[in-house]
């Protein structure tokens, strides 16, 4: 499901883009953009799930200080 980014958003992209890129682009291209990097980091921010098996190694390596 794709969410429109609101119009303060598309603006607020458009300017970052121009300030990083020195490329203007119209608020069609943001949005798709913009969407893009959203979806990027819903895949990419996630929690690691961490193993039973990791937390008994970690209890017998010894932690250098």
């Amino acid at each position: 499901m794709n969410m429109r980014l609101s119009k303060e958003a598309i603006k607020e992209f458009k300017e970052i883009y121009l300030r990083e890129f020195g490329k203007i682009i119209s608020d069609e291209e943001a949005q798709e953009k913009g969407q893009s990097l959203l979806s990027l980091f819903k895949i990419i921010y996630r929690p690691i799930p961490q193993d039973k098996n990791d937390e008994k190694d970690n209890k017998k390596t010894p932690q250098l200080s």
